[in-house]
């Protein structure tokens, strides 16, 4: 019995110090903050499809199509873009006519993705390229701000959600009158957001050379912004 007697005050020490932890007083508040940043990069966005009795005939003409969308942008001397290649697609081409269905050949689908990013410069002419060709196509596109733009602000957009903080919990200490309070905890994560723009678009066939209008863009602003929470700690006057 002695032997546990002097063993239960030494379990307990653990929680008498967390209970004295909980028992801090603090002050919890959310800093916020928020830029505006233009653009400097745009993505399109096409849709490749072709249709066929044969699954050779359908992933041939598709893979023609694509290199002869990254031969035309290639032609334009453009040479600051990335060209992804992705979600590859080859199925039946199942029709389907008053509650009965019908295989039909094969259907092969495609998605290129080319990152302009230069967008005064070079947008246009990757644009013209890619509308210039003579089979059926579709994409859209949408402004961004690169990894890099972002990481640059990054800091910035950290420094004042933290200012923030401190600036509501100042003024939640001095409503309430309490005295010097102190940072007692910092929750952050990374978790820079935006919203990016997206203007769609999609091809034309024209009629001659001269009734071509060369696009022109006006990009927005996007916005940037961040948050974390930060607790004050401070001690009731006696």
């Amino acid at each position: 019995m002695k032997k546990l007697f002097f063993m239960l005050p030494v379990l307990m020490l653990p929680f008498l110090s967390f209970a004295q932890q909980n028992q801090i007083p603090t002050i919890e508040v959310d800093g916020a903050s928020e830029i505006e940043v233009m653009p400097d990069e745009a993505t399109i966005q096409i849709s490749l499809r072709e249709l066929g009795m044969k699954v050779s005939d359908v992933t041939n003409a598709l893979n023609k199509k694509t290199k002869a969308i990254q031969d035309a942008i290639k032609k334009t001397g453009v040479a600051d873009y990335d060209f992804v290649v992705d979600n590859y697609y080859v199925n039946i081409n199942r029709i389907y006519t008053k509650g009965s269905s019908k295989d039909s050949g094969y259907v092969a689908s495609q998605n290129v993705k080319v990152r302009v990013k230069n967008i005064d410069k070079d947008l246009v002419k990757v644009l013209e390229s890619i509308s210039s060709k003579d089979f059926d196509l579709s994409y859209n596109m949408n402004f961004g701000i690169s990894e890099a733009q972002r990481k640059v602000h990054q800091e910035k957009l950290l420094e004042l959600a933290l200012e923030d903080a401190r600036r509501k919990a100042d003024v939640i200490a001095k409503t309430m009158g309490i005295k010097n309070i102190r940072i007692f905890k910092v929750n952050y994560s990374s978790g820079v957001s935006f919203q990016p723009y997206e203007p769609r678009m999609e091809t034309m066939m024209m009629k001659s050379a001269d009734a071509r209008v060369e696009p022109s863009f006006s990009p927005e602003a996007q916005k940037l912004s961040d948050r974390v929470s930060v607790s004050f700690a401070f001690l009731h006057e006696s």
